[in-house]
């Protein structure tokens, strides 16, 4: 199977979109990439130069995240080929910008047309690609459109993520948190609990990063003079697996939003890859990979859920142990590049009739 990558992706910041391109490689698919980045009219310019290239004996076109902007002109070279068309709907836009980060204001012009962009979007895939189902009805529910066409392949890690040496053998234990401060991340639930917990000597949380709520939040501590709460600049994605590696448990998001009870965000499955126990909120959306075997599962938005869930944590280090092993495991399993691959190739092989596309099978990760 011959597929090419399409839009304005981004491989160097994007986790999703390497996974997704060394994944399909891995399965045995071949991936051409099409990609522009720019203005809107250059970025289509250029990428309607890169396509009588691409598309030689194309299967299917695939556009990468973010890639609403894109589907028109995806559409219409997928129409004129007679291509299947896929979209990895990583996000929605409207949920994103209107809902989840509120950076643009209901009603609003712009709310409107990232709506559209998102109407038109799922309705002109053949297929749309989501990291939960959870989140792909939520997404389909609030655009008024049928989540049919949605097919799960999870987020999944690197293979740079994976199990090191810890540096730090004393001290208290470390539940280390990073993330862009989304306020669907749910921190000030992290502050709650860090309040509630703030006689427990032997717990140091950690909020690693920097974004749009990290002002407010590090005020907020101040506030409730947390002493057992630190923060630290953010840090290269490369570099994330050697300080997981010096916590003893990774904390996952909190926030009670349509997005946060559906999707499993990144930052778990790093932690998962690692061999770190995690916590985080329950929902529909981390009940399709985890239950209360493979990770620490509280209520969201409730710091007394998640106090309690840490004191859990740090007063049973078998258990603790225990957690983390088999978070490593169903890594292994299901969420290495070669699995996520695999689950990505699958989906896109029901549009494509391809009598050679043999199966391959999924083993640990190695270097692409």
């Amino acid at each position: 199977m011959r597929v090419v990558f399409f839009g304005s992706y981004d491989e160097r910041v994007s986790p999703r979109v390497r996974l997704l391109r060394s994944g399909l490689e891995l399965a045995g698919v071949e991936v051409v990439p099409c990609r522009a980045a720019g203005t809107l009219i250059p970025r289509y310019a250029r990428l309607i130069a890169q396509l009588p290239r691409a598309v030689r004996r194309a299967d299917l076109l695939l556009v990468g995240k973010p890639g609403q902007r894109e589907m028109p002109l995806a559409t219409a070279v997928a129409g004129a080929l007679g291509l299947p068309l896929v979209l990895d709907y990583f996000a929605s836009l409207w949920l994103n910008e209107v809902v989840e980060r509120r950076r643009v204001e209901p009603g609003s012009f712009g709310a409107w047309k990232l709506r559209l962009l998102d109407r038109r979007a799922w309705r002109a895939a053949d297929r749309c690609i989501v990291d939960t189902l959870a989140h792909g009805r939520a997404i389909a529910d609030a655009l008024h459109v049928s989540p049919a066409r949605a097919r799960r392949v999870f987020v999944g890690a690197e293979e740079c993520f994976r199990p090191l040496a810890r540096v730090r053998t004393s001290g208290p234990l470390e539940a280390l948190w990073f993330g862009t401060f989304i306020p669907f991340h749910g921190v000030e639930v992290i502050l709650g609990a860090a309040a509630l917990l703030r006689d427990e000597p032997e717990l140091q949380i950690t909020l690693l990063g920097d974004g749009q709520t990290r002002a407010a939040m590090e005020r907020r501590a101040a506030e409730l003079r947390l002493s057992n709460v630190r923060f630290e600049p953010p840090l290269p994605w490369p570099e994330l697996p050697a300080r997981i590696a010096r916590a003893d448990l990774c904390l996952g998001i909190f926030g009670d939003t349509p997005t946060a009870r559906a999707v499993i965000p990144k930052k778990v499955f790093a932690a998962l890859a690692c061999g770190k126990p995690v916590v985080t909120a329950d929902g529909a959306g981390i009940r399709e990979a985890l239950d209360e075997t493979s990770a620490y599962l509280c209520m969201p938005d409730d710091p007394v859920a998640l106090a309690a869930a840490l004191r859990r944590a740090l007063d049973d280090p078998r258990e603790r142990a225990d957690i983390g092993s088999r978070g490593r495991a169903l890594h292994e399993e299901q969420f290495t590049a070669a699995a996520i691959g695999a689950s990505c190739r699958d989906a896109l092989a029901e549009l494509v009739e391809d009598d050679a596309l043999v199966p391959v099978e999924c083993g640990p990760e190695r270097a692409s």
